[in-house]
C-alpha cells in the first residue's frame, strides 16, 4: 500500500496536481486521498481505474510488482 500510494503521489506531483484538483477529478475526497497517499487505505480497483485515468497512466504503472 505505501508504494502504491507513494507511486500515486509522485505521478500527482509530477503532473502539478493538487491533491484537491485531482480529488475533484477522480470523485473521490482529499481525505481519502491523502489516505491512499500515504498507504493507510485500501484501493479498490476501480478507484484504482480512475486514479490512473486521471493521472494519464495505466494501472500497471502505478503498481510495484
Amino acid at each position: 500500500k505505501k508504494s502504491l500510494g507513494s507511486n500515486i503521489r509522485a505521478t500527482r506531483e509530477q503532473r502539478g496536481i493538487s491533491q484537491r484538483q485531482f480529488a475533484l477529478m477522480t470523485g473521490t475526497s482529499r481525505s481519502y486521498l491523502w489516505k491512499i497517499e500515504s498507504g493507510k487505505a485500501d484501493v479498490g480497483i476501480d478507484v484504482l481505474c480512475r486514479i490512473a485515468r486521471a493521472l494519464d497512466t495505466n494501472v500497471r504503472d502505478l503498481i510495484d510488482f
